[in-house]
């Protein structure tokens, strides 16, 4: 079972740029794409009774996005096009991991309870 944090999008992705090992990191950032659509396949089966999972449904469904038009670009070897995307997901998998905060997290959070959105 792979791990999808950070480190191991990271390793994924610098195995893109060596022709040698780029289709091992398309392998990689495709099971992750896997892994990724069971999540939110799950989130959004679940949340009708389990409470309010919008936003997390919400963050699963831009990194399936992200996922799938990068990996077709990547196909196409198009890694300059794929980039954007790769960039915006890794910032995605480091807020939702909680290994960096964003000053909107922060501002929601120390938000009092009448000032919340």
């Amino acid at each position: 079972m792979i791990m999808i944090n950070i480190d191991t999008f990271n390793a994924a992705r610098a195995k893109l740029g060596n022709p040698a090992t780029r289709r091992e990191g398309i392998e990689e950032l495709r099971k992750m794409l896997d892994i990724k659509q069971a999540h939110l396949w799950r989130s959004e089966v679940i949340a009708p009774c389990c409470g309010k999972l919008g936003g997390f449904a919400c963050q699963l469904s831009e990194e399936t996005q992200l996922l799938e038009k990068a990996l077709s670009l990547l196909e196409n070897d198009d890694l300059d096009g794929a980039k954007p995307m790769l960039d915006r997901l890794a910032q995605l998998i480091s807020y939702g991991m909680g290994q960096k905060e964003t000053p909107d997290l922060i501002q929601r959070l120390t938000n009092s309870p009448g000032q919340a959105h």
